[in-house]
């Protein structure tokens, strides 16, 4: 099996072999994936975050030999805390934005080695040796107005779910990337007065799947990706926007995940 790493700001994960078609999820920089598969110029990966499988460009990715690949995956990571900063590609002797969340792998003097090229990231980072639940809805509150994106996870755009799992990176809990399987993590929470500030709360459509989630901020209010990340009214039945004056999701259930 071959191996390989994420050195753009973000990488469009695909659902088949081609532009043209729909992405599911992005890599962010630093993330390492295994290749599954090559076909006309395309990767079948497996994202080692969250195991979610999909295909990328080989343009715009670089491969790992076994040994690097197997140094950083044992390394206790770090990610980047700022929403939005550069990076120096010193090997190239470029720089481009990352967003909040990329991984970097306990970098040296802010010296990040990956796939042969170093790269150098001067700003804030974010430990991840132990979860740390009770600074997730402040990493959610970094994102407040990015907009809506199907299939993103970054500051340059996300989707609900996308939202929902770089937070939890942020704070050191990993989750799936799809909010239907997210839901089946953790323990349920049968009353929302029982709730706590960092709590998953799930929605579903008129036919009963599971379609949208968001981060209970506090009693009363929650923090989602629903044309831009935004703060809304909750209550038993859903959530409640005032600038439509009427419910938007219909509450089906409420998780807690404090560890992952």
């Amino acid at each position: 099996m071959e191996f390989g790493v994420c050195t753009l700001s973000v990488v469009a994960v695909r659902e088949r072999p081609d532009h043209k078609f729909e992405m599911v999820s992005q890599l962010l920089f630093g993330e390492l994936f295994e290749i599954l598969e090559q076909r006309n110029g395309w990767y079948h990966i497996r994202i080692i975050h969250d195991s979610y499988q999909g295909w990328v460009s080989v343009d715009q990715v670089e491969t790992l030999e076994f040994d690097e690949y197997q140094a950083l995956k044992n390394q206790i990571s770090t990610v980047t805390g700022d929403l939005l900063s550069f990076i120096q590609d010193k090997t190239q002797q470029t720089s481009f934005p990352i967003s909040a969340g990329c991984s970097v792998y306990f970098p040296q003097d802010g010296n990040i080695s990956l796939g042969g090229r170093v790269f150098h990231y001067p700003g804030q980072l974010l430990d991840l040796s132990k979860p740390q639940p009770e600074l997730i809805t402040n990493h959610a509150l970094m994102f407040l107005n990015t907009p809506y994106l199907w299939g993103g996870r970054s500051v340059f755009g996300m989707d609900c779910s996308g939202f929902v799992q770089l937070a939890y990176k942020m704070g050191g809990i990993k989750i799936p990337r799809d909010a239907a399987v997210q839901a089946n993590q953790g323990e349920t929470i049968h009353l929302i007065h029982e709730t706590n500030p960092g709590d998953l709360l799930f929605f579903d459509n008129q036919e009963g799947d599971i379609n949208h989630v968001g981060i209970l901020l506090q009693e009363g209010y929650i923090i989602h990706a629903h044309g831009k990340v935004r703060i809304d009214m909750i209550d038993h039945n859903g959530i409640y926007s005032k600038e439509k004056n009427r419910y938007t999701h219909k509450l089906r259930l409420m998780r807690r995940i404090t560890s992952g």
